[in-house]
């Protein structure tokens, strides 16, 4: 017979028992403290992130709150359901550090009030070169791309669409990525500066036609100043697509 080896029996006494129980019961306290409080912090901060966003305005964006350990509460002592109140001297939209007054209630009872500091960044969708562009260069759809980037350092004329300025020309050099602003382009112009133009003259159906040598460079749709050959006279009038300076009188 092979030998079976005796098993230690470990016996507990009512005063073990005790003892083993007390040592225990406040790690599960404390489990379960930790549990309520950080169930009241994420009540919180969703809240928090809530409001920021409401009225950080239009764009992706990105927000960042510290850690909101002094609403970490025990939620089974509250005297009641929770809401919280927000205000800030911040105006909308927010951007930047924005600090925040968050009350939390329990209740009809205010049981927290603490001053926040949360940090909004918004990004915008915008047109930017996928190279680097020269002065004197014709933008083709194949030059642009989207890119999201910070609207706080956006200028007010960043161009959104790409349709928009296909065919326009470079008036100074941008580099690759950069936000392209309206300010950067030109139309390409039908007539330049010195040109001898055919000047028209409108009234109605009527039509006056005469010669004219261009004052300033002008693309389609562009308003030019033009001095009429015969009498010296000079005017300002509408460039059409074939180059003609229209005037009405």
């Amino acid at each position: 017979m092979p030998r079976v080896k005796e098993l230690q029996v470990i016996r507990f006494g009512w005063f073990d028992f005790r003892r083993l129980a007390f040592l225990l019961f406040p790690l599960v306290l404390a489990a379960g403290q930790t549990r309520a409080g950080q169930d009241t912090e994420a009540f919180v901060r969703g809240e928090l992130e809530r409001y920021v966003r409401a009225h950080a305005g239009k764009g992706t964006v990105a927000i960042e709150i510290p850690k909101l350990s002094v609403f970490a509460l025990d939620q089974d002592r509250l005297p009641g359901p929770l809401r919280v109140e927000f205000s800030t001297r911040s105006r909308s939209p927010f951007r930047g550090r924005v600090p925040i007054t968050v009350a939390l209630h329990a209740g009809s009872t205010l049981v927290k009030r603490s001053v926040i500091s949360t940090t909004v960044r918004v990004r915008n969708r915008v047109v930017v070169p996928t190279r680097d562009l020269r002065r004197g260069d014709i933008l083709s759809s194949r030059d642009l791309a989207y890119m999201d980037l910070d609207q706080d350092r956006l200028a007010g004329d960043v161009i959104r669409e790409i349709e928009e300025v296909v065919g326009l020309r470079m008036k100074r050099s941008v580099r690759k990525d950069r936000a392209l602003r309206s300010s950067q382009l030109e139309r390409i112009p039908v007539v330049e500066r010195g040109d001898r133009v055919m000047l028209v003259l409108e009234s109605g159906p009527l039509q006056i036609q005469a010669a004219a040598r261009a004052e300033e460079s002008g693309a389609a749709g562009e308003w030019i100043r033009v001095r009429n050959l015969d009498s010296r006279r000079e005017i300002s009038g509408r460039v059409d697509h074939q180059g003609r300076v229209h005037v009405a009188f």
